[in-house]
């Protein structure tokens, strides 16, 4: 328009095009660890609405590792407990794209 002036934009508000954009879309699933009086619940997230897709294998007393997909991809998850877990009782349930794990402490 006429008489209009162009105005410049402030140097701080420039953007830089993505150089690396697939790191975002790449990014690893959440996993919670929640401690109770008598069982730790896990929390993951997972693709899959399948609660037979989430395995579980323990390394020792107080590690497991939890298998399962995500965005397509296969994860494999070490988590370190502060206490010991029996895996002879355990509950795994997916609702909503989220894997509750819960698992029994060892009796004391």
């Amino acid at each position: 328009m006429v008489g209009e002036e162009k105005k410049e934009t402030p140097r701080n508000r420039v953007f830089e095009p993505y150089e690396n954009h697939g790191r975002y879309l790449m990014q690893d699933p959440l996993v919670e660890v929640r401690e109770y009086p008598d069982h730790v619940r896990i929390l993951a997230e997972v693709s899959d609405q399948d609660p037979n897709s989430v395995i579980i294998r323990p390394v020792d007393s107080s590690r497991i590792e939890i298998f399962f997909k995500y965005r397509g991809r296969n994860i494999k998850k070490l988590i370190t407990l502060a206490t010991g877990v029996s895996l002879d009782n355990y509950e795994i349930k997916v609702k909503n794209g989220v894997a509750k794990i819960n698992l029994r402490k060892n009796p004391r």
